[in-house]
């Protein structure tokens, strides 16, 4: 959708790209907007996947066919995994690297020991139990109303064995945090005040070894600032576009 420079939608586990659907109607008045339903969910979910680089490697094939060009790239929790992987193998075809509610940093131990353990009740147990859990945790508790069935729905239909490989691709994931201190091109973090996901000095200290960065914290928000504080969230990625295009008019002059 839209026209102008290219930018890149990456949607989260268990969502699909409509997660994006109203910031892309704002954006694509400035920018060329690809939203992707990545291999394994939404429309995509009869494509089987085992890995984060095996993932990156269709999105980087999407992009090329498209004719994507540069494009800055946002990606919500483990689409933020991708983007890095994709930043980390395409450094010079990126104009700038959105990390929404996420992270560069592989799992620490006690992540992997938790993902692994869902991974074994949702062998036992079936998706239901877990996704109860999981759609309750992605807002804060003042936002639940703001998950609505739609979202549920999409959640819900993920079948079971994309819930699993992508449990399995995410705690098996490469750490790209050596990636922040190489890249030329700006790069966001986009955190909620009330998100759990993440430790707040984590994600500071990552943006204090790039080059480039900027960082926001959404108030009211859990794991879903576009959707809890959608206004705040809009103003955020406005502001890093605009630093994005002056920077390449820089460049260029």
């Amino acid at each position: 959708m839209g026209k102008g420079p290219h930018l890149c939608f990456l949607h989260g586990f268990c969502e699909d790209s409509t997660i994006w659907e109203s910031t892309i109607s704002h954006l694509s008045k400035t920018h060329t907007c690809i939203s992707i339903d990545l291999p394994g969910f939404g429309k995509s979910k009869k494509l089987a996947f085992q890995s984060i680089p095996e993932i990156t490697d269709a999105v980087f094939q999407i992009l090329r066919h498209e004719k994507i060009e540069s494009p800055i790239i946002f990606g919500h929790s483990l689409g933020g995994y991708i983007a890095c992987e994709y930043a980390s193998n395409h450094p010079q075809g990126i104009s700038g690297l959105g990390l929404i509610h996420s992270t560069s940093m592989a799992d620490n131990k006690l992540k992997k020991e938790n993902r692994n353990k869902a991974v074994n009740f949702i062998k036992r147990h079936g998706t239901s139990d877990f996704f109860q859990l999981f759609i309750k945790n992605l807002v804060a508790k003042s936002n639940q109303l703001l998950i609505n069935d739609k979202l549920i729905k999409v959640i819900q239909n993920t079948p079971t064995k994309s819930v699993i490989n992508g449990m399995n691709a995410m705690m098996n994931r490469s750490d790209r945090r050596y990636l922040l201190s190489q890249l030329d091109c700006p790069i966001l973090f986009i955190l909620g005040d009330k998100d759990e996901h993440y430790p707040k000095n984590e994600i500071f200290n990552q943006a204090s070894e790039c080059k480039l960065a900027q960082v926001n914290i959404i108030k009211n928000s859990g794991h879903l600032s576009m959707i809890e504080n959608q206004k705040a969230f809009l103003s955020a990625a406005q502001n890093f576009l605009w630093f994005c295009d002056n920077m390449k008019e820089t460049i260029s002059n």
